[in-house]
């Protein structure tokens, strides 16, 4: 006699497959998700350790925001942070992080109209803006305008107090409201969620500045942006991997935190006008010459 599966028999078996594929999934996906979390913080500690080196052939020194000789600001001769630190890494995309979804064609291929055909820096200049890896810019070499000039401030690596809390890098995002931004483009600077602090003798710009003097700090907002839907809701940090954010600091000391934790010691409110209340849980400042 031939035998068949009955109905019931197969829908039983299709149910037990969908409870499975139900069960599994999830643990696939948990998976690769795990495993680009972990590129990306392979991506953070090669940009940490180009870091020091670049300091070690630098007189210890922070790699500068960007170079600008003669103080012109142009793709053909300006080099970002990124591109300083390029002869020190594997490749471009060190500084690109596989969880952020990029839309729209890739960075490399958009191009200031200044650039230099055939010319390799100048061809990245406007993409390395646009990298998945933020500079503690401000605190580390922070650049700014006195008057009518733009200094950059590189600090030494051992004016950090405390290595292994102070961040050097963090995952981030870029402006996904521009037009030059594509949706999961990168910001290659973040911000601190706070600037001042008071010590006996009032109010104290922990980015090392005279409180008198009228300071412009170089292209990032002031801050973060408290509206949740803001690119700037945490500076530009932005957590890509299951609501947490890779960072890794002066020490090469790498994790992934809340985003919320970026924000310890600190009273945020918009435009840098809360104040720094606990030093200690505070993670962006560790300089020591900085009060």
């Amino acid at each position: 006699m031939r035998r068949a599966f009955t109905l019931i028999e197969l829908m039983i078996v299709i149910a037990i497959l969908a409870i499975l594929a139900a069960i599994l999934f999830p643990v696939f996906s948990s998976a690769k998700e795990q495993a680009r979390r972990g590129v990306c913080l392979n991506s953070l500690r090669q940009a940490q350790l180009a870091t020091t080196i670049y300091a070690n052939d630098y007189d210890d020194m922070f790699v500068v925001v960007n170079h600008q000789p003669n103080g012109i600001v142009n793709s053909r001769i300006d080099r970002t942070w990124v591109q300083i630190l390029m002869p020190y890494v594997r490749s471009f995309d060190t500084f690109f992080c596989p969880s952020a979804k990029m839309g729209g064609e890739r960075p490399e291929m958009t191009f200031d109209e200044d650039l230099v055909p055939g010319d390799t820096y100048s061809r990245f200049y406007q993409a390395s803006q646009r990298v998945n890896v933020g500079y503690n810019y401000l605190y580390l070499a922070p650049v700014a305008r006195v008057g009518n000039t733009w200094t950059a401030f590189p600090r030494s690596m051992t004016s950090v107090g405390d290595t292994s809390q102070t961040l050097l890098f963090v995952d981030s995002i870029g402006d996904r409201s521009s037009k030059v931004q594509s949706l999961g483009s990168g910001s290659w600077l973040v911000s601190p969620p706070c600037r001042y602090s008071r010590g006996g003798s009032g109010v104290i710009d922990t980015f090392g500045f005279d409180i008198n003097v009228p300071v412009k700090t170089f292209n990032m907002p002031m801050g973060w942006d408290l509206n949740p839907l803001s690119p700037f809701r945490y500076g530009a940090a932005y957590p890509w991997h299951t609501q947490k954010i890779n960072v890794i600091r002066v020490d090469g000391n790498a994790s992934s935190v809340a985003p919320e934790r970026l924000a310890e010691g600190c009273n945020l409110l918009p435009n840098w006008s809360g104040v720094i209340e606990d030093r200690s849980r505070y993670a962006w400042n560790g300089i020591n010459n900085v009060r």
